[in-house]
């Protein structure tokens, strides 16, 4: 019994691991707030890999569920796409767009950290390392709750705000909800929309590996220019920010999907890919400055174990692999 759910307490903890403490946002010294963070971030993970499971929506269903996930953490729970002074950061400065209330450049920034980082590259670690990758891991009672789980970890950053969370107008949470369920029909309606493979063989692991790594600092350059202290707004006007991202996102989804249609696409091209993502996090974790007060010593450190705790993950899932399909 304990071997059949050990995957599912697994994504549990991973899910947070990586979308707060890999990335670099909350420091070691941290680390008791997990205990918060795994029924949003490990609840929401787990939710969405068994509903997607269950129901064959396959990976394209679960980015898009995972985005839905984005939409709703950043919409309605944290409100940081709403939130001018969301922890005093000013996100929606860069771009924003007043008859909407919201930033054009988080709006398209942020989605894409919890839809990638915070739920596919977890879900496919886990499953990657897993004997039953494409099986439920839990039973109705299990998926129950898990929903659960996540209902109960959505009040955690709401409580955490106290009387400063910020008010959201009728229509910032009727949009957030339409746009959420938009993103979840899309994905059910995922496997009715599947055409068959390609005559062509998929390219390596390694130049999937190679071409994903090199989207990270792509993905990451306007951040990096602002912890570095250059201002976007005097530099590249918000729109051109925001095609940038239209134009990565639109190619790196075409050229996964035109890979995954090919012959020979199989587990270890989907390893690669969250291996990008997860080496990302990681490289990405020393210039990112923790969310809450930590010592330099302490972030240091943290960092560097999380990285080596990413690596040891890595090494560990590919042992595992080789096991049951041998590289290509």
């Amino acid at each position: 019994m304990f071997r059949r759910i050990l995957p599912a307490l697994g994504l549990l903890i991973l899910a947070p691991l990586v979308g707060e403490y890999l990335l670099g946002n909350l420091a070691v010294n941290a680390l008791p707030m997990i205990i918060g963070l795994i029924p949003l971030y490990g609840g929401g993970a787990l939710l969405i890999r068994e509903v997607a499971r269950r129901w064959r929506l396959g990976w394209p269903g679960i980015i898009l569920l995972g985005l839905a996930y984005a939409v709703i953490e950043e919409g309605l729970l944290t409100r940081s796409l709403f939130d001018p002074d969301y922890a005093g950061l000013r996100l929606l400065d860069y771009g924003f767009i007043p008859a909407l209330g919201i930033g054009a450049y988080w709006t398209v920034f942020v989605p894409a950290i919890h839809g990638v980082w915070s739920i596919a590259v977890p879900i496919s670690m886990v499953e990657t390392g897993s004997r039953r990758p494409d099986t439920p891991w839990l039973g109705k009672a299990g998926l129950t709750v898990s929903a659960l789980l996540f209902l109960l970890g959505g009040a955690v950053p709401i409580t955490f705000a106290g009387p400063a969370v910020y008010p959201l107008s009728v229509a910032q949470i009727t949009w957030t909800l339409i746009a959420a369920t938009a993103l979840i029909i899309a994905a059910f309606l995922t496997p009715r929309s599947r055409r068959p493979l390609l005559a062509a063989t998929s390219p390596t692991p390694w130049t999937v590996f190679a071409i994903t790594i090199v989207a990270g600092p792509a993905f990451w350059l306007p951040t990096l220019l602002a912890l570095a202290g250059i201002k976007l707004e005097s530099v590249v006007p918000a729109w051109i920010t925001v095609c940038f991202y239209l134009a990565l996102y639109a190619t790196m989804t075409l050229l996964i999907l035109h890979w995954s249609r090919r012959k020979g696409w199989g587990p270890w091209h989907r390893l690669a890919l969250s291996a990008a993502g997860l080496l990302t996090y990681a490289w990405h974790s020393f210039p990112q400055p923790p969310s809450f007060p930590a010592p330099a010593h302490a972030d240091l450190i943290g960092n560097a174990v999380f990285s080596l705790a990413a690596l040891g993950l890595l090494a560990f899932v590919v042992v595992r692999l080789r096991r049951t399909a041998p590289p290509p």
